[in-house]
């Protein structure tokens, strides 16, 4: 094998002079060294050319990744182990096909097999034995901010023993046959999750099954790595004789702390949640509840309620049923509000901690006969809500309406005030000051200068350091009183680009039968 010019010109000259033999021995052994080392880099060479050069790198270049259906797709694992590992993945570091880095995802071992799957137009045999068949695709989150690769790749200190056996997640329901779950994967932050339950329950009612419901968990917005059951404030079990579905949350099949890890098959399809295969969310969901999670494909490229459930069909006779998430799922005449949502009740524990609050602050007002009910009862204390959403959300709105529209994303606090002072009027006409509604500010705001201009105007914002609410109701806490704030004053006003004031504004009009005032 010819040698490179570097060592031909700086080393034979030395060999081929008239020396005496034990230096041409001492030369010798220099050459054979030198062939032995040009040897070694020649063969690293073609194994680098090899690699570049196999169907396995070729392909990143000749199918494209992503929703179309003839694209080339196999099976994906996301384990519980942090450690981002796909052995046999060319896309490992890419997303479709635009050569953008992928965020890292919790994966188990180097040497346990792993394989999760997206988007594919055919199913793919699922094996923890073979390795040698994994591939990656992913997309990019639309609404969730991801963490770095670095916080992603943190040691997982609650990661399975190596020899621990993967249990199914199906031997956990139970040995009836006639009783078949459905569950999926949460997704971003408290109201997408709201509505991805919603859609979730369309999809299992559809499909005679019970739901399972994730718990509430933390989303890149707060990163508390918590979770709380939605029964801490929604009353599930007045929904189920309101709505005849069947629900079950996670934490009455299993205690997170003691239970196993589980193996859980979900099914996904293009367009079918976020664009992200699972997010920051869904994946803190499978880290707490300890669980091995195999996504694969559905035969169609879909979102429509009945699409889904159609392609879901071959599936029937499965113990269970899990789609990565439920959020975008597309339902006719947005009908989960109707048939779900508005009877999605706050718990006692719950209303009595805003009641609580309210009775402490206002005046407490007459009791008034309920012929109704037949008997009296205390109406709630009038008053007006704001949300005011500020903070990460800012950001956002300025980016995508500036100029007038701004208003309808992010008014501010002058805005506010010029709304309210019509509204005193309209609900006032005496203009009494005993008849003036308090005002009480839902928000995210933080700004001293903004909190201050608030004070100045009258208005209470929801301090919930103060109320000590995190302590008495947990992480979610603020948020669902915030909710509860706005679903029944006598007022609220909200913001027409926030999913939060437009539940706050359904529950207005289904419980109340008022009209949202929005910006």
């Amino acid at each position: 094998m010819a040698t490179s010019p570097k060592f031909r010109t700086a080393t034979l000259p030395r060999y081929v002079s008239g020396a005496s033999t034990s230096s041409r021995r001492y030369s010798r052994r220099q050459l054979i060294l030198l062939i032995a080392f040009v040897l070694l880099v020649s063969s690293g060479t073609m194994l680098v050319f090899h690699v570049v050069t196999s169907p396995l790198a070729s392909s990143r270049k000749s199918g494209a990744v992503g929703c179309n259906k003839d694209a080339e797709f196999s099976v994906i694992r996301w384990n519980t182990n942090n450690n981002f590992k796909d052995a046999g993945s060319p896309e490992a570091n890419n997303v479709n096909n635009h050569e953008r880095p992928r965020i890292a995802i919790p994966h188990r071992k180097e040497h346990e097999p792993s394989e999760d799957q997206d988007r594919n137009n055919a199913e793919v045999p699922l094996s923890q034995k073979e390795d040698n068949k994994n591939t990656n695709i992913d997309n990019t989150n639309d609404s969730e901010h991801e963490t770095t690769p670095g916080e992603d790749r943190e040691k997982n200190a609650t990661e399975p023993d190596e020899q621990e056996e993967l249990v199914p997640f199906q031997e956990t329901l139970g040995q009836d046959d006639n009783e078949l779950y459905m569950t999926y994967l949460p997704y971003a932050g408290i109201t997408n999750q709201f509505y991805g339950m919603l859609r979730g329950m369309e999809v299992a009612k559809s499909l005679g099954r019970t739901l399972i419901i994730p718990p509430i968990t933390a989303s890149s917005h707060d990163k508390s790595k918590q979770n709380q059951p939605w029964s801490k404030f929604l009353d599930l079990d007045r929904f189920q004789e309101l709505t005849g579905a069947k629900v079950v949350e996670f934490h009455k099949l299993r205690d997170a702390d003691m239970a196993k890890y589980n193996e859980l098959q979900c099914r996904i399809t293009c367009g079918f949640g976020s664009k992200r295969t699972i997010d920051f969310t869904a994946k803190g969901f499978l880290k707490q509840w300890k669980l091995d999670v195999t996504l694969s494909p559905l035969q169609v490229d879909a979102t429509k309620l009945e699409t889904i459930t159609k392609v879901l069909g071959p599936y029937r006779r499965d113990k269970i049923i899990c789609i990565s998430n439920t959020y975008k799922i597309s339902v006719q005449d947005k009908s989960e509000w109707e048939r779900f949502g508005q009877h999605l009740h706050f718990t006692p524990e719950l209303e009595d901690f805003v009641q609580e609050f309210l009775d402490k602050n206002l005046i407490k007002p007459e009791p008034v006969f309920d012929s109704r009910l037949g008997k009296e009862i205390v109406p709630m204390q009038r008053y007006i809500a704001i949300h005011a959403r500020r903070g990460d959300f800012a950001q956002y709105c300025e980016s995508n309406f500036a100029g007038p529209k701004l208003i309808h994303c992010l008014p501010s606090t002058e805005q506010f005030a010029e709304r309210i002072d019509r509204i005193q009027a309209k609900q006032n006409p005496s203009g009494s000051l005993k008849e003036i509604m308090p005002v009480f500010v839902a928000t995210n705001e933080r700004q001293p200068e903004e909190l201050k201009k608030f004070a100045d105007l009258g208005w209470r914002y929801l301090d919930h350091d103060q109320m000590g609410t995190v302590e008495k109701l947990g992480v979610f806490g603020p948020m669902m009183v915030d909710q509860v704030f706005m679903a029944h004053a006598q007022v609220l006003v909200g913001i027409q680009m926030s999913t939060f004031s437009r539940v706050g504004a359904l529950r207005q009009r289904d419980w109340h039968k008022r009209q949202m005032e929005y910006l």
